[in-house]
């Protein structure tokens, strides 16, 4: 690597090539567990590609572990879906009858009649049709009655791809000096995984950074370059700038100062399309490509709710701090007002209103309003509610 700052200004097209060229291709736990989420036709191209790039898998032990620890929630979670789904549309339904019957035509009553008669053979077949879905999940197809079986079709054929191709893991007394350093680097926000230290509070909170070793010892030991493939898009893997994102440069740095290797993290869609530019033979993949981005899509928007009254960071521009910007009203087309917060108090904005974060009173600069995207709001990840004043104290201390 010829540049030193290779991580900071990208890598040159050359060295993406030679990576691509004898990388080891590794999957991160959420990447493997969306397969449940898929249709037959999407979970058989996801497959496909791996498959097709099996004499260079490898799968680390963490996200082995991951993926039977969180299999569970995942199939109990998409085998109530449909379900769920089949709910709502009744209750819809019913609403519309009650609606019919509350209205100005109930006098015409040939007319409500007629309307309550669709409604109900609609209601008949739509739950038909959920009922009767090739994509739907069968329960005894997981379950021994309240017990998940110990494998199911989709984590055998995931597993066989992969073969012995699954790391050994760390040492009990190896794990218990990487949480040492996960304390350390969680509280300097130095990646991956400080982003799971403010939501989770076990040991499960170092669960990125154990991966993150795995992958650097793999690469050293094998004298090889490893592409990681990864929907987790919060900040302690990527930087963003609005709809803009790049792998997190301490990460390329650090790896490549430990294992002498190069790392490129890609989503699925973008491994997709580096895949189809870099080798001649990808396996069909639309179905696939079109699934996993609605699945990203539902997650981010799951994770992150634009209302008024919240605070979420955000970039003027890529190289700005973060501010911290009070969302004030809700505009059409997905966009937002916000006024920016500093706890700096000076003559200029002694008289603008305040708000209490963490302790600390700060201003709301009301003359600075700023017209904000839900793309680019959605793009942070780490939003911050008003009710975290903790979490909020800690970006107010640093504008």
């Amino acid at each position: 690597m010829t540049n030193r700052f290779f991580a900071y200004s990208g890598y040159d097209e050359n060295n993406i090539r030679a990576a691509w060229s004898n990388a080891i291709i590794t999957f991160d736990t959420n990447a493997l567990l969306n397969t449940y989420k898929m249709t037959i036709d999407a979970r058989r191209q996801f497959l496909g590609v791996l498959q097709s790039f099996n004499s260079r898998l490898w799968m680390p032990h963490q996200v082995g572990k991951e993926f039977y620890s969180n299999r569970r929630l995942i199939i109990e979670t998409e085998l109530k879906s449909l379900q769920n789904t089949k709910q709502n549309f009744n209750k819809n339904l019913e609403s519309l009858v009650a609606g019919v019957e509350k209205s100005a035509i109930r006098f015409r009553t040939q007319l409500t009649s007629d309307l309550k008669r669709e409604v109900n053979a609609l209601k008949e077949k739509i739950s038909i049709m959920i009922d009767q879905s090739p994509d739907k999940m069968e329960r005894k197809e997981y379950f021994d009655g309240q017990v998940l079986k110990a494998d199911d079709q989709i984590s055998k054929e995931i597993f066989e791809i992969f073969g012995n191709e699954i790391g050994q893991g760390f040492k009990p007394e190896e794990i218990m000096e990487i949480y040492k350093e996960g304390e350390i680097r969680y509280s300097l926000n130095i990646p991956p995984g400080f982003e799971d230290g403010a939501t989770k509070t076990d040991y499960k909170k170092y669960g990125d950074l154990v991966l993150w070793k795995e992958l650097i010892n793999k690469a050293k030991s094998d004298s090889k370059p490893i592409i990681f493939v990864t929907e987790d898009v919060k900040p302690d893997w990527w930087e963003r700038f609005n709809e803009y994102k790049r792998p997190h440069p301490e990460l390329l740095n650090e790896f490549f100062l430990l294992s002498g290797q190069m790392i490129l993290i890609y989503t699925y869609n973008e491994f997709i399309e580096q895949a189809t530019a870099q080798h001649k033979n990808v396996p069909e993949t639309s179905k696939a490509l079109e699934e996993i981005s609605a699945i990203s899509a539902d997650e981010r928007k799951e994770m992150v709710r634009v209302m008024t009254g919240d605070l979420f960071l955000v970039k003027d521009n890529y190289d700005a701090k973060p501010s911290i910007l009070l969302i004030v009203e809700e505009l059409e087309g997905g966009y937002y007002f916000g006024y920016p917060v500093t706890h700096l108090r000076n003559i200029k904005n002694i008289g603008f209103p305040t708000i209490s974060l963490g302790g600390k009173l700060c201003a709301v600069l009301v003359d600075t309003r700023m017209l904000v995207s839900e793309k680019v709001i959605l793009s942070y990840v780490d939003t911050i509610k008003l009710n975290k004043v903790e979490e909020i104290k800690v970006f107010a201390d640093n504008l």
